[in-house]
């Protein structure tokens, strides 16, 4: 049985269900963005934008020719 995996749309890294903290008002129950991600932004006090940017760079740098 595979593992169910959720995108996080700070980070763009797909995390299992797990990961995600629960929210009745999505349409699958869970936060958009990862307990990873939330507890970053919460301790740096980044937006999401600013975290979105940032994650996406850091992909830009893994993956430079997309």
């Amino acid at each position: 049985m595979a593992t169910k995996t959720k995108l996080c749309n700070v980070t763009g890294v797909k995390f299992p269900v797990a990961e995600f903290y629960a929210n009745k008002n999505t349409q699958d129950g869970l936060h958009p963005y990862s307990k990873y991600a939330d507890n970053y932004r919460r301790t740096t006090e980044f937006s999401t934008k600013q975290l979105r940017r940032a994650f996406a760079k850091y992909r830009d740098l893994l993956i430079p020719n997309k």
